[in-house]
């Protein structure tokens, strides 16, 4: 294999974009593979990059890892995810790709969660050399199934989160931390993302740039989409499945925010394998894969004393799937109230879990006893569910707006409440409104003697940031429940390749275990999530070292929604030879009834000494949420 590193592609506005190309060490022109991306290919993903382009090499393909621009060794500003100025470096970037006398001029790109949305966003704009894409663990849709907002309402406990994280990292040195002018100069013009995130509170268009939704007829070139049930973005692989029209196949598996061959939890999937496949049949003229179009894993119950490293299921195919299917509808309940509660939702875990654990795997019931729960017989028959549930009934409440938060449940026999899916949608009311909301995707099969359970609540934090208002949420109907069943052609599938290693096996791998922690202060009354998390790794032959660490706090009083209070802290260092580099970030978000109040910090490190330190300190005009 040959690696050139820090490879140069200028664009339009004359900004330096930094690639590192792989590419066999033969002669030969060569399908080529783009991932596009802001998590730094020079230092905190080194070991990733390196192993899957390793792989990816050795299928016969040239792989082109980029910083996005602003971002690792590439010029310019960041200035936000998904710029108009992002995407045509990647359209641009396509077009280069292809004419290099390494490149056959077909091209593909692939990535996980922000790669996926940066080859979805690329394929819409249809790049003549493109000829395929691998979008995983990613949306079509920016607003309404992204980690800013979840059915209009905030993404609380994402504020602690990806925001402050990409502060740190986007304030690291570009390239050599020698370079201190232009090291200073990035961080002084790249502004915290999340302050905008926070200003565009309704759907809009500054949310339509980068969603395909609901133009997916834009998207021309053969689509590999790649789905977990414990992600936040499952539901848009199924969407896009269901209306791309050309060719494309989906896996969805039973993980959080994972690749499918590291996948958490498992069981795994030789995803690589199955890639490369897709890429050699769309960009090589390979032969065309013999899996079904679909690949999907049907979950069943765990106890839920304890995590689990490998969850109870099985796997299926299917050609006809996501096309309709049989549906199962019940009728569960009558009227009632979900009382009014500022801290409900504390078992739900999060949107978009971070890593391993987080929020998997907590009991319902604590949740469920300050929630309107409705829940069938015994069944005396295993229920499969694949698709997105639907509920529907009536509410009241004084408005002007409510949230309403959905969770669908599995009960066993000992009473146990297992977490299946969820969803959550801002309500414009003022008395009674009908409310028909989809839930979140996902692969179910409930087994003979379990109940199934609707909880319907009145908030979800820390998923959710409570609206200022605090009232109880009247149920006027019985809940009706459509829980879409299996495709009449589904068969168990069983994958033929071995899971191949995708991290440099020269790395050190020295990380701590997480911590996720359901909080109750008895003196103040305080309830939230103390979470953490740690990564480090060192790759000795480049005298690297590599560390991430990550605080989570969030807590409210239940009686009162203007109490509630998040906040994140994230630290990143990176060790060379050369320096020793350390960013900080903290991020602290409350609200009154009019304003979100947001308090940023970044403090700089080089060798110990501070290099530089900025504060943001803003109160943004609540707008219905």
């Amino acid at each position: 294999m040959l690696v050139e590193r820090d490879v140069g592609i200028t664009v339009r506005d004359g900004v330096r974009l930094s690639a590192d190309v792989y590419r066999p060490n033969r002669p030969g022109r060569f399908p080529a593979l783009l991932e596009h991306i802001p998590y730094r290919k020079d230092d905190l993903r080194a070991p990733q990059d390196r192993g899957q382009n390793v792989t990816l090499v050795e299928a016969g393909f040239a792989c082109v890892r980029l910083d996005v621009r602003g971002t690792g060794s590439s010029e310019g500003v960041a200035e936000d995810e998904y710029t108009e100025a992002e995407q045509r470096d990647g359209v641009e970037a396509v077009a280069w790709i292809a004419e290099q006398e390494w490149c056959t001029g077909r091209v593909g790109a692939w990535g996980k969660s922000y790669g996926g949305f940066s080859c979805i966003q690329l394929a819409a704009r249809n790049p003549p050399a493109l000829a395929a894409i691998a979008p995983v663990y990613a949306t079509d849709d920016r607003f309404t199934a992204d980690m800013h907002y979840d059915g209009g309402a905030v993404c609380a406990f994402e504020l602690t989160n990806y925001p402050i994280r990409m502060i740190a990292m986007n304030a690291l040195p570009p390239g050599s931390a020698s370079d201190e002018p232009r090291w200073i100069d990035r961080i002084e013009r790249t502004p915290p993302w999340v302050l905008r995130w926070l200003r565009e509170q309704r759907d809009g268009p500054f949310w339509r740039n980068g969603s395909l939704r609901p133009e997916y007829d834009r998207i021309r070139c053969p689509v590999f989409i790649v789905s977990g049930w414990r992600d936040g973005y499952r539901t848009a692989g199924l969407r896009m499945a269901q209306r791309l029209e050309g060719t494309w196949q989906l896996l969805a598996g039973p993980w959080a925010h994972y690749a499918p061959d590291r996948g958490v939890p498992a069981p795994r999937h030789p995803f690589m394998a199955e890639l490369i496949r897709f890429f050699q049949t769309h960009l090589a003229d390979g032969a065309a894969t013999a899996r079904p179009r679909s690949v999907f894993f049907i979950g069943e119950f765990d106890s839920t004393a304890a995590p689990h490293a490998e969850v109870s299921g099985s796997w299926h195919g299917s050609d006809a799937w996501p096309g309709r299917c049989s549906e199962t509808v019940l009728t569960l309940g009558a009227a009632g109230v979900a009382p009014a509660s500022a801290t409900v939702g504390l078992a739900t875990g999060n949107w978009c879990p971070p890593p391993p654990e987080h929020g998997q795997f907590a009991d319902q019931r604590a949740d469920e006893a300050r929630s309107l729960c409705v829940t069938s017989a015994a069944l005396a028959a295993p229920v499969e569910v694949l698709g997105a549930p639907v509920v529907r009934f009536g509410i009241d409440h004084p408005g002007p707006r409510a949230i309403v938060s959905v969770k669908l449940n599995d009960v066993a026999p000992s009473g146990e409440s297992a977490p299946v899916t969820r969803g959550a949608v801002v309500v414009d009311c003022d008395g009674p409104a009908m409310v028909e909301l989809p839930l979140m995707a996902t692969g179910w099969r409930f087994r003979p003697g379990h109940r199934i359970r609707v909880a319907v609540a009145a908030n979800d934090w820390p998923c959710l940031w409570p609206l200022p208002g605090h009232h109880d949420l009247a149920v006027t109907t019985a809940v009706e429940l459509a829980l879409p069943g299996l495709p009449a052609d589904a068969a168990p599938y069983a994958a033929e390749d071995d899971i191949v290693p995708v991290t440099a096996p020269e790395a050190v791998g020295h990380d701590r275990p997480s911590t996720w922690r359901i909080t109750t202060d008895v003196i103040t009354g305080r309830c939230g999530v103390d979470a953490s998390d740690h990564s480090a790794f060192e790759l000795p032959e480049d005298g690297m070292l590599c560390e991430e660490a990550h605080r989570y706090h969030t807590s409210a009083l239940d009686d009162d929604p203007l109490s509630a209070r998040a906040e994140g802290r994230t630290r990143l260092r990176v060790r060379t030879s050369e320096h020793d580099v350390e960013a900080r970030a903290r991020g602290r978000f409350s609200a009154t009834a009019t304003e979100f109040v947001v308090d940023l910090e970044l403090d700089v490190r080089r060798d110990g000494v501070r290099l530089h330190r900025r504060r943001w300190r803003e109160r943004i005009p609540r707008d219905g949420t």
